[in-house]
């Protein structure tokens, strides 16, 4: 099965190869560059080398054959920067498939097409022959991605655990950082976050964001306001709903590679500054993208590792190069047992018995590794706060360096590089 989920709460992620065709074609305008961040650095990557490279054409073709829990009557195609607004259309014309959404990646360009398969059309079929096609930079199913319930117990111990509230009180809680929230609804109203700086943005339906559980519970986090306080509370929050709930119960929600990738595009386009993705999947070129999109704007982003045990396989997008990868630890630094192993991973945070917010005023106490990403998060937007000049790489080392080490000595593959300090990350700031 290929499942993903919010890694939080709630999370526990079914990790599983995505399946995704490329058949790269000539573009029909100048071959874009990306943003070369490093002085010290060669040349910046072209277009194609990141999306056209032998190893990732051949990934593809072995993913295809595996299959995946996948929207059975939509697609996601890719068109090169430029193309022209007859190509979509025509493509779409000639395989008999209906655009619905599409979005333009606000770095490279590329242009994102949601579309869907006609009635009594074979999907399948459908995809093969689409997936040839030379039109496209690439093809692929719109994977789906949901949250399921994980473990509640009794107490309220993180922010005194990671020292948050002297490091908040060092940088002004956050204030002026703008922080990139990707999940459910969020409930604006809730005592715990009525006073907080909250832009509510719904990807999913466009209309009024609404209340969900486990979007509020990674917001009270994040930036509550009392009687939940959040790690950087005076943080702007950039809350955008690209997940709808299916049981409300255990806060599980669903969504899928477009629907996830355009919340983190539309997070970039608002000036976020760190993204949240408390979320857990297979590898997806489009996902995957859009991440590399976001580092290329330097914006830091920050993903929960899962929550499939010590067996699992690597979950993405926390797996991917760039990203902080968040484990979980309880009340007395102990993994949670549920927690991924792996050597991706880059710290742990607080992420059992966790006390959250839940829509309607209420409070409950919610175990993952989505808990644990919003604490890491949260860290992130303070040392930005208070170094307004900090390139994702610097952050990430200090993040890193700043741990306490827990388990075997020195970086492993169940702590990573320990548990967050955020006292202690404030002071390896330069």
């Amino acid at each position: 099965m290929r499942r993903f989920f919010l890694a939080g709460i709630l999370l526990a992620a079914l990790a599983g190869p995505a399946a995704a065709q490329v058949r790269p074609g000539p573009a029909p305008g100048p071959t874009p560059t990306i943003p070369n961040t490093n002085p010290n650095q060669g040349p910046a990557a072209s277009l194609p080398d990141i999306l056209g490279t032998e190893d990732e054409i051949a990934s593809d073709k072995r993913k295809k054959a595996g299959g995946g829990d996948n929207i059975p009557n939509e697609i996601c195609v890719i068109f090169a920067p430029g193309t022209d607004a007859g190509v979509p259309d025509g493509f779409a014309g000639d395989f008999k498939l209906e655009p619905t959404r599409n979005f333009t990646m606000s770095g490279l360009g590329l242009r994102v097409y949601l579309m869907r398969v006609a009635d009594g059309a074979n999907p399948e079929q459908v995809f093969e022959r689409a997936a040839a096609d030379q039109r496209p930079l690439w093809v692929q199913k719109n994977y789906i991605y949901q949250s399921s319930a994980g473990d509640a117990a009794a107490q309220q111990y993180a922010l005194q655990q990671i020292r948050a509230d002297a490091a908040a009180a060092k940088a002004n809680g956050g204030s002026g950082v703008k922080i990139g929230l990707i999940d459910s609804g969020v409930d604006l109203q809730h005592e715990s976050l009525r006073g907080a700086h909250i832009k509510g943005i719904d990807v999913v339906d466009g209309g009024d964001v609404n209340a969900e559980t486990h979007g509020t519970v990674i917001a009270s986090i994040l930036v509550g306001q009392g009687p939940l306080h959040g790690v950087a509370p005076a943080a702007d929050l950039i809350a955008v709903r690209a997940f709808h709930e299916v049981d409300p119960k255990v806060g599980a929600a669903q969504s899928s590679s477009f629907l996830l990738s355009q919340g983190i595009d539309t997070a970039v386009r608002e000036g976020a500054q760190v993204i949240n993705l408390s979320l857990t999947g297979p590898q997806d070129r489009l996902v995957g993208q859009m991440v590399n999109e976001a580092l290329m704007h330097k914006v830091s982003v920050i993903a929960a590792a899962g929550n499939e045990g010590p067996k699992a396989a690597p979950a993405y997008p926390a797996a991917q190069d760039g990203v902080i990868a968040v484990t979980a630890t309880d009340a007395k630094d102990h993994l949670y047992k549920n927690a991924n192993r792996g050597d991706y991973i880059s710290v742990a945070a607080p992420g059992v018995d966790i006390l959250g917010a839940k829509p309607g005023g209420s409070y409950d106490f919610f175990s993952g590794t989505s808990m644990a990403t919003g604490y890491v998060t949260g860290v992130a937007a303070l040392m930005m706060a208070n170094d307004h000049q900090l390139t994702v790489t610097q952050l990430r080392k200090a993040v890193e360096a700043s741990a306490v080490d827990l388990g075997p000595p020195s970086r492993d593959p169940e702590f990573g590089a320990g548990r967050i300090d955020a006292a202690s990350a404030l002071e390896q700031l330069p």
